[in-house]
């Protein structure tokens, strides 16, 4: 579940951002609420793209929010105490990510406002990535892929949204060398 504390400045971000051109959309927990299964975040997870890191940074930096983490990937921001929480964003440097924040559908959803999020077959990238690029979260990460695959299966995901694309699945998994673990997970998906 969500804080009425994030909606409100998920709603602010992507006001602003929307404002300033910047392309952004949900990853993380408030994507796969949106697509039918929910869990506890304490956080924001954006996409965005690298070359809107300094408007990222100004924009956060005018909202209230400090900069904690800066690197070529990510960019990691609290609020002073944090009272807003925190938010991360995660970067695209190529045209395949940059097709992902392309591919982003606007939601309106009464616990997050209207908000862009990105497809649950880029969702599921982004996890098998985050399997392979952090061995320590695979658990997590996991867990979130059965969840989404569950819901696909179960019919819960809004159909504003595209299937699940096995084969995009199956080519990005081999790319990152967690086919296996991918192949572990696809049954959950077989009644689709």
């Amino acid at each position: 579940m969500t804080s009425p504390k994030l909606r409100n400045i998920l709603v602010m971000l992507h006001q602003h951002f929307s404002e300033k051109g910047v392309p952004h959309a949900l990853i993380g927990a408030m994507a796969l609420a949106l697509y039918g299964m929910p869990r506890y975040t304490a956080d924001i997870d954006l996409l965005s793209d690298v070359h809107q890191r300094k408007t990222l940074l100004n924009v956060m930096g005018a909202l209230g929010f400090d900069c904690f983490q800066d690197t070529d990937n990510f960019l990691q921001f609290d609020s002073e105490m944090g009272v807003y929480g925190k938010i991360d964003f995660m970067l695209v440097h190529t045209d395949e990510g940059r097709a992902v924040l392309e591919r982003a559908i606007l939601v309106y959803d009464d616990s997050f406002g209207e908000v862009p999020v990105v497809q649950p077959t880029d969702y599921a990238v982004l996890k098998l990535m985050a399997i392979a690029n952090n061995p320590d979260r695979k658990n997590r990460d996991a867990a979130d892929l059965e969840s989404l695959f569950k819901a696909v299966s179960a019919g819960f995901i809004n159909p504003v949204f595209n299937p699940i694309d096995v084969a995009q699945l199956k080519l990005f998994a081999a790319r990152f060398g967690v086919l296996d673990h991918l192949e572990m997970l696809l049954p959950l998906l077989e009644d689709i």
